[in-house]
Formats: structure tokens, C-alpha cells, sequence
């Protein structure tokens, strides 16, 4: 079977007749038609219905035009990694992490590389949960950024060391954000176990399991816990006055974000680290973005760790 069949039996399919798919794929209308006459008969299908208006396609076309997209996006990738293999460097960069890390530290890092005349990858971003984001890279993704610790075989580096936030449940007055300003404001893990309630995510995110060891090497446990399955949520709660939410987002809804100290005083925080394959083509590269990448996040959160 032959890939350019496929793609002139897609190119008809998605204009709706011969002639628009051969002016689409610039070639002949007799050499198309020829060609998906041969699939079908390869096949031993019929792909199309045809008539004097054009051609729709049958049961069969219908269920097989996925399977034909599937394998010309496959072909696409292969040339895509071949063209990079070739220049030795990354032409596409894929980066995968948990959504809250794309739009607080992914988003921003991307903003603040303009573009080069082509000399920097093209950029693409695959949102995955934190307990499953590094098998992104066994499904196509160059570099994936999260706050767990990377599976053994990864090259890995700490890229940054997030400070846990906590937002207080009413919306700070003019007096406070002024003060915020002049010098960070922070929490005590104490006052959080006392916290009426207490706004946090489920046991899998991994502030949640930073800020348990913190209670328990604190010897304390929280009053009143609520769980929220939203980052979000958890903010637009405390932004409402119900509570005082923990997390490590950047904060939303006005909301003023307070540093959560450890019993020795110290910035409580959750590790956030770069992965790739140490196998991948370009794997110096991605160390060189790993090191821009851990540059950056030093920059963006210097007030918050200062």
C-alpha cells in the first residue's frame, strides 16, 4: 500500500469531489482517481459512492479515513524527527507537564524567548497529570517539566524550588497590599493547622503530599481539612473568605500570596524538575534549555524565595 493513495483518498474525502482533491494535492484528476481505484481494489472496498455531483464516502471510506489520517500524521512525524536528526539540533520542541506548571512556569518561559528567525524550535505544550507526565516522553514529547521526582534512566535537573503559598480567605484592603509590598508576608504551619477550614488539593498533587510531611514533622494535624480538586477552586474559595487555601500557583482573584514556614522558619517548598531522554538526538540541547529554564524560574520567583 502506498502513502499517496492514502492521501489522495483523504484529499478527495475532505473536498468532496475528485476534482477538488487533485487541484489540493496538484496532480491530475485521471492519476487520483486512478490511484484510489487501485486502493480500493488493494483493499476490497468500496471508499466512495460516486455520482455526477461528486462522491461521498461509503460505511467502509468512512471508518477507514481515520485510520488513513492516523498513519499520514505518523508519516509527517517521521520526516519532522528526520529533518532534525539531520541538522543535529531540534527543529520541534514538545514540551510536556501538569497544567498548573504549563500556565505558571511553561507559558511565561515561552513569552519571554521571542522568536529568531527560525533558528528556535517550534514550540508545542501536552498537558498530563503529574503521576503519569513523564510517560509523555515514550509518546513523542522532547522535555517534560514537573514537580516530582523523574524516574530512574531520565536525565534530570532541579530546575526550581517552588514556594508553598498560602491565601488567606478575604481579599487583602489597600493597606495590606501596600505592606505585602514592602515585605513578604508569611504563615506559620501552625496557623494553618488551626485554618477554618483548610483549602487543599487531593492526596495525588504534590503540594498536598509536601505540606503532610510538613505537618508531620511539625507534629501537627489541621483542625478542619477541605479538599478541592481545582487549584482554581481551591483560590476562588479562599478569595470568598471560607478559608485559607495552600498551593503553589501563582495567585488569582486579587488574592495576596503568603510564604508558609516550616517549625525552623524556613520557606516551605516543593521541588520542580526538567526530564528528558538521555538518548534523545538532541539531549545537549535540551540540557542547555534545562539550565535557560532553571535561569528563568530563578528570576521569576526571587521576591517569593528572597
Amino acid at each position: 500500500m502506498e502513502l499517496r493513495a492514502l492521501r489522495y483518498f483523504v484529499a478527495v474525502a475532505d473536498a468532496g469531489t475528485v476534482t477538488g482533491g487533485s487541484a489540493a494535492v496538484h496532480v491530475s484528476q485521471p492519476a487520483v482517481s486512478r490511484q484510489i481505484r487501485g486502493l480500493e481494489h488493494e483493499l476490497g472496498v468500496t471508499l466512495f459512492a460516486r455520482s455526477e455531483g461528486g462522491v461521498r464516502l461509503t460505511a467502509a471510506g468512512t471508518e477507514l479515513l481515520a485510520l488513513a489520517r492516523g498513519l499520514l500524521e505518523r508519516e509527517a512525524l517521521i520526516k519532522r524527527t528526520a529533518t532534525s536528526l539531520a541538522a543535529g539540533r531540534l527543529v520541534s520542541l514538545t514540551f510536556a507537564a501538569p497544567p498548573t506548571t504549563l500556565s505558571d512556569v511553561i507559558a511565561p518561559f515561552l513569552a519571554s524567548r521571542p522568536a529568531d528567525d527560525g533558528a528556535s524550535p517550534t514550540p508545542n505544550v501536552v498537558a498530563r497529570p503529574s503521576d503519569d507526565v513523564f510517560a509523555a516522553l515514550d509518546e513523542g514529547a522532547d522535555f517534560v517539566v514537573a514537580p516530582a521526582p523523574a524516574p530512574s534512566g531520565l536525565a534530570s535537573m532541579i530546575i526550581a524550588e517552588l514556594p508553598v503559598r498560602a491565601y488567606v480567605g478575604s481579599r487583602p484592603s489597600a493597606d495590606d497590599e501596600a505592606q505585602s509590598h514592602e515585605a513578604p508576608r508569611t504563615l506559620s504551619l501552625e496557623t494553618l493547622a488551626t485554618a477554618d477550614p483548610l483549602v487543599v488539593l487531593p492526596g495525588r498533587y504534590p503540594v498536598r503530599k509536601v505540606l503532610a510531611r510538613a505537618f508531620e514533622d511539625a507534629g501537627l494535624a489541621p483542625a478542619h481539612l477541605q479538599e478541592v480538586d481545582s487549584p482554581e477552586a481551591a483560590q476562588a474559595i479562599a478569595a470568598s473568605g471560607r478559608g485559607i487555601a495552600v498551593l503553589t500557583n501563582d495567585p488569582r482573584f486579587g488574592l495576596v500570596p503568603r510564604r508558609v514556614l516550616d517549625v525552623d522558619g524556613q520557606v516551605l517548598t516543593q521541588s520542580l524538575r526538567a526530564a528528558w531522554s538521555p538518548d534523545h538526538h538532541a539531549a545537549g540541547e535540551l540540557a542547555a534549555l534545562a539550565e535557560d529554564l532553571r535561569d528563568f524560574c530563578a528570576r521569576q520567583y526571587a521576591d517569593d524565595l528572597a
